[in-house]
């Protein structure tokens, strides 16, 4: 093994060689594919191929919308979520409604912040602290400042019902994700249908076919709203991480039994009177750096897609995403990036129709390799996973002392294989991008090709 390359070896002729190797392979005849590798301090490109060809960017768009996010929003940035008392307080009752309004936090009973205080906790003690022991009034969500629906217009159907397609709404809660269990029969009928947690007006719809085969397809309907069980199933039980439609059903159900633990009384009548309303709490989410760093790790889509909206509405303008890109695509012209190449329509790559040049990533990561951010001047590499931390390519990097020197983003779906990153990743001289649509033989042989060319550029003892 070797330590850290220096500069001096890492060579325009190595680099397009392995360049070269890598994209005439037979397996990659049929493919849309680019690579680049850049010297950030020279500016110069060392090796690359196809650098202006659009491809399919699959989750390594999540750093465009991530860098943005830090620009525009910052890295100190919290989304801070509003709870009002509305009617009024007669002794320790409240006369009138618990309003919780929604700005998007993505955060909000997240499994993967569960150091950050629990809304539903917050507002029960401080309730507690006010003296109140009956709220004889609803307890609701404000959901007015997102629109509907929650999902992307250019996401595929078949995606919004997994835990990878849930929707960003105004409130969202426990990762808008639940657990669909079901035993299965081979005539198509089911058993013991049920979510996990219990999700109040969420529907589940049997669609299964008479057939003793296993490929059971769930689909989500936002209207009734329901989970719809369509194809196959065979006798065995089922579990399935599902996207919740009605995250603020989830939230007002976990809220109404705190406060019956807690002996507080709700009367879910409606006795507001006038518009009258004072401020209870505000819970704040972690801060950006730490939401980013969650959502690039995990590629984490709703925790990406509520990035894009705040930063559309931090610009004044409406939540979509649509308005989001035309602010990120405003922000990298500025820069003096060329955004021409870069097709964007969401802000997780989950739409397939996203596409970007490796010569836009390139351009892009070198000019936030110099950006620093926050209290803590954290950088967009700083971010990042690391192969052989937390993130892998294939099987052959493990094996050399490039694994826990480079940072990178991945990007998968279906016949998409994408990455792009630092090297090294503690002080990073070069910007790096491989895009791969379309290539013959299996995802893994592909994943230890990319590294075998990664090897065959950064890393000269092998």
């Amino acid at each position: 093994m070797c330590g850290m390359i220096q500069a001096r070896d890492i060579t325009p002729e190595r680099t397009q060689k392995a360049i070269d190797r890598f994209v005439d392979d037979s397996l990659m005849r049929h493919g849309s594919l680019g690579v680049i590798v850049v010297d950030m301090k020279s500016g110069k490109t060392l090796g690359s191929r196809n650098a202006n060809m659009a491809c399919i960017t699959a989750s390594t768009m999540k750093t465009v919308t991530s860098s943005a996010a830090l620009e525009l929003l910052g890295a100190d940035y919290t989304f801070n979520t509003p709870v009002y008392l509305k009617g009024e307080i007669h002794g320790d009752c409240l006369i009138g409604d618990i309003v919780v309004e929604g700005v998007g936090d993505p955060t909000l009973g997240s499994v993967y912040f569960k150091d950050n205080l629990d809304i539903v906790n917050e507002i029960v003690e401080a309730l507690k602290r006010q003296g109140i022991k009956e709220i004889d009034g609803r307890l609701l969500v404000d959901k007015s400042r997102y629109y509907y629906p929650a999902f992307n217009g250019d996401w595929c159907a078949d995606d919004l019902a997994w835990d990878f397609g849930m929707g960003v709404h105004a409130l969202n809660y426990c990762d808008n994700r639940m657990r669909l269990v079901f035993e299965g029969k081979g005539d198509g009928t089911i058993d013991n249908a049920h979510f996990e947690p219990n999700v109040p007006g969420v529907q589940i719809i049997n669609r299964l076919r008479n057939a003793n085969k296993d490929n059971v397809v769930p689909l989500l309907e936002y209207a009734n709203p329901a989970i719809v069980l369509t194809g196959t199933a065979r006798d065995t039980t089922y579990y399935f991480d599902v996207a919740n439609p009605i995250p603020e059903a989830l939230l007002l159900d976990s809220l109404a039994n705190s406060l019956a633990r807690e002996n507080i009384k709700v009367g879910n009548h409606n006795k507001v009177k006038g518009n009258q309303r004072w401020l209870l709490l505000t819970h704040k989410s972690p801060v950006m750096t730490d939401i980013i760093t969650s959502l690039l790790e995990r590629s984490d889509n709703m925790f990406t897609e509520a990035l894009l909206r705040a930063i559309a509405v931090n610009s004044s303008r409406e939540p979509i995403d649509s308005e989001g890109v035309a602010v990120i695509d405003s922000l990298f012209t500025a820069r003096g990036l060329d955004a021409s190449g870069k097709f964007q329509y969401d802000g997780s790559g989950l739409a397939r129709n996203n596409k970007a040049p490796v010569q836009f990533f390139a351009d892009m990561l070198t000019y936030m390799a110099s950006r620093r951010f926050g209290t803590k001047q954290l950088r967009l590499v700083d971010l990042m996973p690391r192969v052989g931390v937390n993130a892998r390519i294939g099987t052959v990097m493990p094996e050399t002392a490039l694994s826990t020197h480079l940072a990178v983003k991945s990007g998968s779906m279906r016949d998409v294989q994408c990455y792009v990153g630092y090297y090294p990743a503690e002080e990073p001289q070069y910007a790096w991008a491989v895009l791969v649509n379309n290539w013959h033989g299996t995802r893994p042989n592909l994943k230890n090709m990319i590294d075998r060319l990664l090897i065959g550029i950064f890393d000269p003892e092998h």
